[in-house]
């Protein structure tokens, strides 16, 4: 990870591609996040806690001439300037292949205007950030709400700002929740709920206790991986629950554990052994965020760490979205004293392990993991694989003076 702050290093890539001349006018930055418990179940409109971090993804942008262009410059992403056509963007989706951060630009660009907000050409934009790629931070979610602040020409409430970027992923072609850029947007530690994509913070004391991710050596990438697949599985086992037994249940998310076990046996013939597993996850999982919730109010970690472990272990054998990899890292920091709980997280396939630590224990964690699985398992990924992460603020755009940088 580059030591210096993403604005400055996206400053100093925008000199070097766009030329000295080039003013950066505006800088947005937006936040990357961590789940802590609610794994998957956003779009099952369930409940998630979920933290953003103090990495950001920096979006700075300068004027151009050409008011229908906009260059893209990506300082952590090997490729030459995008240029792209502003109205040429309208009603755009990406089918297929890999996405990049031009991809991002335009998803944002089609989903303004789409919603009829007027949007900002005549850019040159250049990127930076520290928000690992591939590290289930979402950065690109963190990506898309900075890009949102910067393009759209009128100023959008919260909410309008996580639908804009919600649905630019889906432009695309990743089918995700609203949970990733409402942490983004709302900063700290917050309690999400999918019914209605609201969101309200939550300020636990951690006292002794900190979140790290540890890197697996796995890199995740939400378009390639199973994340479609189980959302439209999901959806399959709701119409099945809806059809044989309960009509009125509006989301696998506000399925009560009773409800279900009663359900679950009832619909022993008639529900598939996949869509019952990831109803099994959904259900259960909602069930630790409320039990989560109640643990973070009175401060007990050593509950909340147990919880994040559960939460991994579902995620891993009911929702089948983990890595054989991550999983051995996971029971690798278990068996360490101080570690209170640990789980996979974010998208899956990949990524890194979140772990809740005791203070004074991050050191010899780190010693034993560099000794243990990180030894054995090398990474693409330069600097401390076990990295402590605080809870930052919520995302911000602010104009830079001529002096900037």
């Amino acid at each position: 990870m580059n030591d210096r702050a993403p604005r400055q290093r996206a400053i100093d890539y925008g000199r070097r591609c766009f030329g000295s001349t080039w003013f950066p006018a505006s800088v947005a930055e937006a936040p990357g996040r961590l789940e802590l418990i609610g794994n998957h179940v956003d779009y099952n409109c369930g409940l998630v806690l979920a933290g953003a971090i103090d990495r950001v993804v920096a979006v700075v942008a300068g004027q151009s001439s050409d008011r229908n262009r906009i260059e893209i410059a990506a300082a952590d992403v090997s490729g030459d300037i995008a240029e792209i056509d502003v109205e040429a963007c309208r009603h755009w989706r990406h089918n297929c292949g890999d996405v990049g951060p031009d991809h991002y630009v335009r998803g944002v660009l089609a989903a303004l205007m789409e919603r009829g907000h007027p949007v900002q050409g005549g850019f040159q934009v250049a990127i930076a950030g520290d928000v690992p790629l591939g590290f289930g931070m979402s950065s690109s979610a963190a990506l898309c709400v900075a890009l949102v602040m910067t393009l759209s020409a009128g100023e959008l409430d919260p909410h309008e700002i996580v639908a804009v970027a919600r649905e630019a992923e889906h432009r695309c072609g990743n089918p995700v929740g609203a949970m990733d850029q409402s942490a983004s947007i709302a900063g700290g530690i917050i309690l999400f709920d999918g019914r209605d994509d609201s969101f309200t913070s939550r300020e636990p004391r951690l006292d002794d206790y900190v979140f790290a991710v540890a890197d697996s050596g796995v890199a995740h990438a939400l378009g390639a991986s199973s994340y479609a697949v189980r959302v439209a599985e999901s959806r399959e086992a709701l119409a099945t629950i809806r059809s044989c037994l309960l009509p009125d249940l509006p989301s696998l998310g506000e399925l009560t554990p009773d409800v279900w076990a009663n359900a679950r046996s009832m619909l022993a013939d008639r529900i598939e052994p996949v869509q019952r597993s990831r109803v099994d996850h959904v259900v259960s999982e909602v069930d630790r965020v409320r039990r989560g919730v109640d643990a973070i109010q009175v401060s007990d970690w050593i509950d909340f760490g147990r919880l994040m472990t559960e939460s991994g272990r579902s995620s891993n054998e009911n929702y089948k979205i983990s890595h054989p990899m991550v999983e051995a890292l996971v029971a690798e920091m278990l068996a360490i004293d101080g570690v209170a709980g640990a789980r996979m997280m974010g998208g899956g396939e990949g990524g890194p392990a979140l772990t809740l630590i005791h203070r004074d224990a991050v050191e010899s964690v780190g010693a034993l993991l560099d000794h243990g699985y990180f030894r054995n398992h090398p990474s693409h990924m330069s600097g401390n694989r076990l990295q402590v992460c605080a809870f930052g603020a919520g995302a911000r755009i602010e104009s830079l003076s001529q002096s900037s940088g």
